[in-house]
């Protein structure tokens, strides 16, 4: 060698050396574990009444699930990729959703604690698949060893099981939970007076009797529907019968009037029920009106509408990120199911005094209560019939 020529260059052992699959396989580890540890810390914070990280673990939350679909097309078509660490991975957002959502329905009030320790899971389960990939407990970079991937070559057979095994049995499972949780949910908030089924969303009016005669029908409605679901309803009100209205008044023009349900009617097809509901028999305004809201709820409500009105744009964005005042959740459970439903109680015993047929045409979300609350001062349920609210598909 001449005195001269530069030495030569270090080899690395095999399993230090880094291609640019073990550089994504490493990306992609490092974003899951950056997911668990932001969700983590954006629970633990919470706890606290602080919220500066929900912005950003909603993004880190695509972000992991991005980088699941990602490595499960990599699993497909790369059989040297070892699947013992990388199909949890591409299947921890999915499967940890559908397991949680049956505790979150009938636990909301722990939403915190489920929350936390999903998040915990996640971090361990990105901390053991990335110790699996080295095969030592050392964090650090890159993730993923070489040595982890196995000797073998790509295969048709092979990416075609695998994509195969995803679109056709994975997908359609999870979607069908979805589902399943979806429709159990409904039916678990609303007592059963909405129901998905396969035709549509179900609505199911209820007739109440009382010893002395008297009778409540309670009717949940949609503000939007089938224009044949509002006529069959008006229809079927007794024309000697009090129908208590729901809605807010705003005798102080605290709320500025917005264009209402349009929009959705129009992309479902569907009418708005203010043009189509036409009841009979004497309509009683039995609602509160806004200046019994909190301040608050009445932002709240504003920002909401504004959005529903004019979508997502770069003038709406701001008030979707704005954070959310301390206990306004509750806040907003009050005004908007709590107050307004005791109103309409205090306004329906009053009717009762002199009215043998009271009909309730609100919205789902207030029968629940309303329905309790009768039946405790008499009331028994005498008979049901359900109404297609909203189709789907043609």
């Amino acid at each position: 060698m001449p005195a001269d020529a530069p030495p030569p260059l270090p080899v690395l052992p095999e399993k230090d050396r880094t291609s640019w699959t073990g550089l994504i396989l490493s990306v992609l580890l490092l974003i899951f574990l950056a997911g668990g540890l932001l969700s983590l810390a954006d629970d633990l914070l919470m706890l606290i009444d602080h919220r500066e990280l929900s912005i950003f673990r909603a993004l880190g939350s695509l972000a992991v699930l991005a980088a699941g679909g990602i490595t499960y097309l990599l699993v497909a078509l790369f059989p040297r990729i070892p699947k013992r660490v990388f199909l949890p991975l591409a299947l921890f957002v999915p499967t940890a959703t559908i397991a949680t959502l049956p505790l979150l329905i009938h636990f909301p009030s722990h939403f915190s604690s489920i929350s936390i320790a999903v998040s915990i899971l996640h971090t361990a389960l990105a901390l053991q698949l990335i110790r699996l990939s080295r095969g030592d407990r050392k964090l650090r970079w890159p993730f993923f060893a070489e040595s982890s991937l196995r000797p073998s070559p790509f295969r048709w057979t092979h990416a075609i099981g695998v994509s195969a095994a995803g679109l056709l049995i994975l997908l359609p499972l999870f979607a069908g939970a979805i589902i399943l949780c979806a429709r159990h949910a409904v039916d678990h908030f609303s007592d059963g007076f909405v129901t998905l089924t396969p035709a549509g969303v179900s609505m199911q009016a209820r007739t109440y009797v009382r010893d002395d005669g008297r009778t409540v029908h309670l009717v949940p409605m949609s503000h939007v529907g089938e224009e044949d679901f509002y006529q069959n309803l008006s229809e079927s009100i007794p024309e000697n019968a009090i129908v208590l209205m729901e809605g807010v008044s705003d005798h102080q023009q605290l709320f500025r009037p917005q264009k209402g349900y349009t929009k959705m009617a129009e992309a479902i097809g569907a009418v708005e029920q203010q043009q189509a509901f036409k009841p009979r028999g004497l309509l009683v305004p039995a609602d509160v009106d806004m200046s019994e809201f909190s301040p608050a709820t009445r932002e709240m409500l504003k920002n909401a509408m504004l959005i529903h009105t004019q979508g997502i744009t770069p003038e709406t964005l701001p008030y979707l990120m704005k954070p959310t005042p301390k206990g306004l959740e509750k806040q907003l459970m009050e005004d908007i199911l709590t107050k307004r439903n005791q109103h309409l109680l205090k306004v329906l015993h009053e009717k009762l005094e002199h009215a043998e047929h009271i009909v309730i045409p609100w919205g789902a979300a207030h029968m629940p209560e309303i329905a309790r609350e009768i039946q405790k001062t008499g009331f028994r349920l005498k008979n049901t019939h359900n109404h297609l609210a909203i189709r789907f598909g043609s």
